[in-house]
């Protein structure tokens, strides 16, 4: 098939600088892919990364190896499967394996996926009748092709497809060309895993497959030296049995996808049919002038300066004659895909890793072409040199820029919302279309609404149906949906959320949940100092600040912490029903703790000893009151109130002294407790059975928490 005559032997000095070369630009690969490497943020179409990112993340909390894997973006159901997740299976089993930070394990897998397709394309390579040293030459122009860099160390499954997908290759090609079963086994698998890795690389490298057998059946055809009938139905046959196992697969992956993305009723848009018209174009979109300018600044942005390529083809046209049939087909190859793949092609760059490499294999033989020439060794290598030199120089004007920086990923939003609210909350997002880079970064499961869903009500309405049994830790709105009363009263009702905003960060208005409300404003007035977010002016207090509230002490600064001298630790929280004071009563002081009277408390982890003193004032129950002014006592109630979990009560006393002489003085409550992780406590002082507060003087000693 196009096999050109073997060329003449590579000299020693020649084939010396070769690996010389190859060496350099190896070296520069590896810097390139490694550079940023303790950045945490996801550069290179930010949006499918982190959605990639997320749904790995949460197969790692959850331990959640299923088919039906979480990405959690849409509401629940939390499984909306795109790809098979062989790839997050990988870095979720590599970080467990090591302790590698997720971000990293992402990049290490991609990064080793493709340095192990290069052996594989130089084996392909020798089927060109290429000597060793050439198909270096070839090899560097991948390697060093600026797409590569970047998306060779990204959070995508792009690397793992290539890989499988030119390994099927060739396998495929050694199946049918000797027909043995090891090599159609070797076919079936490799093309198994690339088509449920990345359906459409795998569609894109049986284009050189298809071609490869066509020119086998048209040399074996009846008629021809050769040929028989037979010979042409052995080979259709073995090119056939290499490819129907993989299909099968693939098909199979994308029904039993649509299955279960239809169970979410906002993931309906993801299904193959409604996304058939985007996946594979139209006659419109594959010839549009539009489309075709985004393919063409991917090109010269992404993989080569368009003076490169001008540069390549007057070469192309003076040297590499010889090669003009498997240039023709390798350029032919990587423009074949973009018509059939439009859209994906034109608005995600990173689909190009699946062909990038047959245009720099293309570049890499016109090198070649000028290394058989006959103009002197000097100017053939300046010319050689040029090249790569041009690559270099594309990589160093954009995606150096890219992945310098050093960055733990997100923002401010992403930061506060991991900070204001519990790990199994979820967040409800309006005005970020479905792009998982909030979600991932706040490390937050997440119901976000597509854009132009924002007022579709029927739609909402059954995926907060779905919701039931969850807590909406906060409600994000980017600006323009700020005011859509509808659906904020809405959340507020179902989810018991806070009807007062409380800050904003990067354009978005932010609610929270009413347990998390004010212990989020302390924790956002200390994030003030270093982060660019606002706390919304609701989040004042008001004309009477102390009383009626739930008051996060930190929101109030040190001025009131002498109130609750004897208390270990202080508390994060207080409400009073009278307001804050503190008494003497024989030579003592205490905290003044009238019902209703709460005191919340962070806890560590452990086995705790929670110890109250609590008492009544003689003249709440003395005797020569009348019976209506006596107080009928106090209840102490002590509750586990973790951030996000389920209300635990840990001990309860009914103190009346006026009917029981026991209960008169101070009295010591005290009660052991473990508990599994940090949670928070509520030490409160209620009214009695009654209900009545008349002279419940109730008085608070040492509270102490150890």
């Amino acid at each position: 098939m196009l096999r050109p005559t073997t060329p003449a032997p590579v000299n020693r000095q020649e084939a010396f600088a070769t690996v010389c070369l190859f060496a350099v630009l190896l070296g520069f690969s590896l810097w390139g892919v490694r550079l940023g490497w303790e950045s945490l943020n996801l550069p290179g179409n930010e949006f499918r990364q982190a959605q990639t990112a997320l749904s790995t993340y949460f197969i790692q909390q959850n331990h959640d190896f299923s088919l039906a894997y979480p990405m959690p973006v849409l509401g629940k159901p939390w499984s909306v499967p795109m790809e098979f997740p062989l790839y997050q299976w990988t870095v979720a089993g590599l970080s467990n394996a090591t302790g590698l930070e997720l971000t990293k394990a992402g990049r290490l897998v991609s990064i080793v996926c493709f340095y192990l397709t290069l052996p594989i394309i130089y084996l392909l390579l020798g089927r060109l009748a290429l000597p060793w040293s050439r198909r270096l030459v070839a090899l560097g122009l991948v390697m060093c092709c600026p797409l590569y860099i970047l998306y060779a160390r990204s959070f995508l499954i792009e690397t793992m497809a290539l890989l499988f997908a030119v390994l099927f290759l060739w396998s495929y090609l050694n199946a049918v060309e000797r027909q043995r079963v090891g090599w159609l086994i070797l076919a079936g698998l490799t093309g198994i895993l690339a088509g449920l890795v990345k359906v459409t690389t795998f569609l894109f490298i049986l284009l050189p497959a298809f071609s490869w057998t066509v020119t086998w059946l048209w040399q074996q055809r009846p008629g021809v030296a050769g040929g028989s009938g037979r010979r042409f139905a052995t080979t259709a046959a073995w090119g056939l049995a290499a490819v129907i196992l993989p299909c099968a697969a693939a098909w199979w992956w994308v029904r039993f996808a649509d299955a279960t993305k239809a169970l979410n009723p906002l993931a309906d848009f993801l299904g193959s049919e409604r996304m058939m018209g985007f996946n594979l174009g139209t006659r419109a979109t594959r010839f549009s002038a539009v489309i075709w300018q985004h393919h063409l600044a991917i090109l010269f942005r992404e993989i080569a300066a368009g003076w490169t390529l001008a540069g390549v083809g007057v070469l192309a046209l003076v040297f590499a004659r010889r090669w003009w049939g498997w240039i023709a087909l390798l350029v032919g190859s990587f423009f074949a895909v973009q018509i059939i793949f439009p859209e994906l092609y034109a608005w995600h760059e990173y689909y190009y890793v699946a062909n990038a490499f047959t245009l720099m294999l293309a570049i890499g033989l016109v090198l070649c072409g000028v290394l058989e020439s006959r103009v002197p060794r000097a100017l053939a290598w300046v010319l050689v040199l040029a090249v790569f030199g041009g690559q270099i120089w594309r990589y160093a004007t954009t995606h150096y820029q890219m992945q310098v920086g050093i960055s733990q990923g997100g923002g401010v939003l992403s930061r506060t919302l991991k900070e204001v609210t519990a790990s199994n909350d979820v967040l409800f997002i309006v005005g970020q279309d479905w792009s998982s880079e909030l979600p991932y970064f706040a490390r937050r499961r997440a119901l976000m609404l597509r854009r132009g869903r924002e007022e579709d009500h029927d739609t909402i309405e059954r995926a907060l149906k779905q919701l039931q049994g969850e807590q909406v830790g906060a409600l994000v709105l980017e600006e323009r949906y700020r005011n859509s009363r509808w659906l904020i009263d809405r959340l507020i009702q179902t989810f018991d959320l806070e009807p007062r905003p409380v800050y904003t960060a990067e354009g978005a208005l932010v609610y929270l949940h009413q347990k998390n409300w004010l212990e989020a404003i302390s924790t956002l007035e200390e994030m003030k100092k270093d982060n660019a977010l606002e706390l919304m002016p609701e989040t004042a207090l008001d004309e009477h600040p102390l009383v009626q509230h739930e008051v996060a002490l930190g929101l109030i600064g040190e001025t009131y912490n002498w109130l609750f001298e004897g208390m270990t630790p202080l508390p994060v929280k207080f409400y009073s029903e009278d307001g804050l004071n503190r008494f003497r009563f024989e030579d003592r002081d205490f905290f003044s703790a009238h019902p209703v009277t709460r005191l919340w408390f962070k806890v560590p982890a452990g086995s705790r000893q929670i110890s109250v003193e609590l008492g009544l004032l003689p003249n709440a129950y003395e005797e020569s009151l009348p019976p209506g002014d006596r107080t009928d006592g106090v209840e102490l109630v002590i509750t586990e109130e973790p951030v996000g979990g389920a209300t635990r009560p840990l001990y309860s006393r009914w103190l009346n002294p006026r009917d029981n002489p026991e209960d008169r003085g101070l009295q010591r409550c005290a009660c052991r407790v473990v508990f599994a992780t940090d949670t928070v406590v509520q030490i409160a002082v209620l009214p009695g059975p009654a209900g009545s507060i008349m002279r419940d003087w109730a008085m608070l000693g040492p509270i102490e928490i150890k």
